[in-house]
């Protein structure tokens, strides 16, 4: 799952919607005039199909049958739209296409489900990493309603498989599903206000107007194995963070059950790297005597070299024992566990050392 630019973040340029996958629309403003002679279908002089009347200040608010109607004809029609989802997501009309099913969740309600769109469910199942799955049986499933607590992540979820069957389950991962449509569906609400759209049985008239070749069976399988690795990959990375956690938590215990020996071990190594660093700077006092001495002529290249080679091993040596105690130290405190210095010293910093949880 990418992250979305919501209305929050992100603004469609005037008279356009921008996707996710970066393409841009072109709209089509409600105010602009349109044959109001019927409902049906019309071809203007471009082959450009229109909506008819379709301005916002005029449309009559759908029946309860009629929205009962739209919602048989958008779940008999899932896969068929997913299949020609490039064709719907070229024309703002078709992507801006009302569907009435209306998601919510438990203490914020509908808040952030308004008035989804066919679009909006298009890329919502390509996006996220459960919006199409293949059950244990091996049937395809697309989500069509998300509903249970934002909280505990219990649910009850419609879905629908490729003959139109719609049923109620459980689903995992709850949480991304409801964000990330919430996110796709409010980066649309401005647009849902502003421009036409054909109704889904505008829309499925379209699609059998057209006659669009058959799309091969191969792209709904492909498309399920990826939602699959997604979802896979997106319950490892999961585990990985909730292991990594309860590995942090061990590690703070096992660090505060041997706090007086971590504070032994530092106390020793601040006084060698004091030593180390006292040591450090009569060597290069030594150092730079004996070069004053070579450039003088008091002495040859050859004492010279003589006499710097032992500074420099020493020198070399210091930092190498210094850097052996770093790596023993807490070894052989916990000789089974990797645990490093550094991380011994972010704990010994942390405000737990002296209060944990």
């Amino acid at each position: 799952m990418k992250n979305i630019n919501t209305k929050d973040d992100f603004k469609h340029s005037e008279g356009k919607i921008q996707l996710l996958n970066g393409t841009v629309l072109d709209c089509y403003p409600l105010e602009e005039p349109v044959d109001k002679v019927d409902n049906k279908l019309k071809l203007d002089t471009t082959g450009t199909y229109l909506v008819v009347g379709r301005e916002k200040p005029t449309e009559a608010p759908q029946s309860n049958e009629e929205k009962e109607e739209e919602k048989k004809l958008f779940l008999n029609n899932a896969f068929r739209f997913l299949q020609y989802r490039d064709r719907i997501m070229s024309d703002s009309r078709m992507f801006l296409s009302p569907v009435p099913i209306q998601s919510g969740m438990a203490y914020t309600g509908t808040s952030g489900f308004q008035r989804p769109t066919l679009g909006i469910y298009l890329e919502w199942w390509l996006d996220c990493e459960r919006g199409l799955f293949c059950d244990k049986n091996g049937i395809k499933k697309l989500v069509c309603r998300l509903a249970g607590s934002p909280l505990s992540g219990s649910n009850r979820c419609d879905v629908v498989d490729e003959n139109g069957i719609m049923e109620t389950l459980a689903l995992p991962s709850f949480r991304s599903m409801w964000q990330t449509f919430i996110e796709i569906n409010c980066r649309y609400d401005e647009a849902k206000d502003l421009y036409q759209t054909y109704t889904l049985k505008q829309v499925v008239e379209i699609l059998d107007k057209e006659n669009l070749s058959l799309i091969d069976n191969r792209d709904m399988e492909i498309l399920c194995l990826k939602s699959a690795i997604r979802a896979q990959q997106k319950d490892m990375s999961n585990e990985i963070k909730r292991l990594k956690g309860r590995i942090d938590k061990l590690k703070d215990e096992l660090f505060y059950e041997n706090r007086d020996a971590l504070k032994d071990i530092m106390a020793v190594y601040n006084e060698k790297k004091e030593q180390k660093e006292k040591r450090e700077k009569e060597i290069d006092a030594a150092c730079k005597e004996l070069r004053k001495k070579l450039k003088s002529g008091e002495i040859d290249n050859k004492h010279y070299q003589q006499q710097l080679s032992p500074l420099k091993k020493e020198k070399e040596n210091n930092d190498y024992l210094l850097g052996r105690y770093r790596e023993e130290a807490v070894e052989k405190l916990f000789p089974k566990v990797f645990f490093t210095f550094d991380e011994m010293v972010e704990f010994i910093n942390d405000p737990r050392f002296a209060n944990p949880k």
